[in-house]
């Protein structure tokens, strides 16, 4: 049964043949030039084109097929599209992508995202030159940085993101499912696979005190100082059963992606009655066949410190530390394998640091084993 697409999207209408002569086309000459600029709302479409040719219609993004969609961000300016153009050719196409996304206008901090290179241009480093630029913009913007995840399955992305000084804040073990393939590795996967977070700091962010649960606070100081982050680890301001004050009960939203068989449950203000709350929704995302469940927790918030702690009990087991889109400020993740059974040995770390929260990771997870 064919797919059927909205209106607006280009994948009803792209000829596949066009992403296929992409994908079997020899790589560009070593010295081939390029061009750097941000796309503007009206170039929208270059980006959709740019996506079709060299994934066709495998991207896990929607939104990315439709040009009205990504105008509509641009122009709203929580989205900045930066692309390489191939000077050398009359028509100027995209042939790499990065994406920033930020929560809203006021925002210290963003996500890099949607980095896409063009298979004829892979080797010319036009990740590292994307993101330098886009760094350098957004520092210059105030900016205080951007997070990012890299695949764990090798460690070429992660290289990169260390060479620009960014700094490991969590692995999420399992977090991508075995539909998702690379370029650079040649094999099906048998396991899903696990991503690395990232922060590059680029100028120093609003001061804060965090308060994560006591088994967590050694791992999340060493984050906080190791990346940079503008945050004060600290126990809990009059500590007791009462957790935050101004929280009778928890409250949260849950988001299911189906793209990765995965639930993700954000904690917006704790309560008391946080273990049961959580509990109940990993048990209805358990019932939906969901392979893993994460769950974030703010760290602004004492009630974390307070009542987190007893997540443990409930099987969850450390994931990281990085900003959620749903709520203020950043969140300690914890993660939860239903059904999914990633394999460590797949993990390929790229640096000390990394190799350093994988035992952590590794040895929370078994300590709950």
């Amino acid at each position: 049964m064919a797919l059927t697409y909205p209106p607006g999207d280009i994948r009803g209408d792209a000829d596949p043949a066009e992403h296929e002569v992409v994908a079997a086309a020899d790589p560009v000459a070593d010295d081939a030039p390029i061009e750097i600029a941000f796309l503007e709302p009206v170039q929208a479409s270059e980006l959709s084109g740019a996506i079709w040719r060299s994934y066709g219609a495998s991207y896990d993004a929607d939104w990315v097929y439709r040009p009205d969609e990504i105008e509509r961000r641009l122009r709203s300016r929580l989205l900045r599209s930066i692309v390489a153009r191939d000077a050398g050719s009359p028509t100027r196409p995209v042939v790499g992508h990065l994406a920033l996304t930020l929560r809203s206008a006021d925002a210290h901090v963003g996500e890099s995202g949607q980095a896409v290179v063009d298979p004829r241009w892979r080797g010319h480093h036009l990740f590292t030159t994307l993101k330098r630029t886009l760094a350098d913009t957004m520092r210059g913007e105030g900016l205080a940085g951007m997070f990012s995840e890299a695949t764990a399955a090798h460690p070429y992305s992660q290289k990169a993101n260390v060479a620009l000084g960014a700094q490991e804040t969590g692995i999420l073990v399992g977090y991508i499912p075995t539909s998702v393939e690379y370029a650079a590795i040649d094999a099906t996967p048998e396991h899903r696979r696990s991503v690395v977070l990232y922060y590059l700091k680029l100028n120093d962010g609003p001061d804060r005190w965090l308060y994560p649960p006591p088994h967590h606070h050694a791992i999340v100081s060493r984050i906080v100082e190791r990346a940079g982050l503008h945050g004060r680890v600290r126990e809990p301001p009059g500590r007791d059963d009462a957790g935050h004050p101004n929280a009778s009960s928890t409250r949260l939203s849950e988001t299911v992606r189906t793209d990765h068989d995965a639930g993700f449950v954000t904690i917006e203000e704790v309560g008391p009655d946080l273990v049961e709350t959580v509990e109940t929704h990993l048990a209805r995302e358990r019932s939906r066949g969901l392979a893993c469940s994460y769950v974030d927790l703010p760290l602004e918030d004492p009630g974390t410190a307070v009542h987190g702690e007893r997540l443990r009990g409930a099987g969850l087991r450390f994931g990281g530390v990085f900003p959620n889109a749903r709520t203020a400020g950043d969140v300690l993740r914890l993660q939860y394998l239903h059904d999914a059974s990633p394999e460590i040995a797949d993990i390929h770390l790229a640096s000390e640091g990394g190799r350093e929260l994988l035992d952590y990771v590794v040895s929370d997870t078994r300590e709950g084993s």
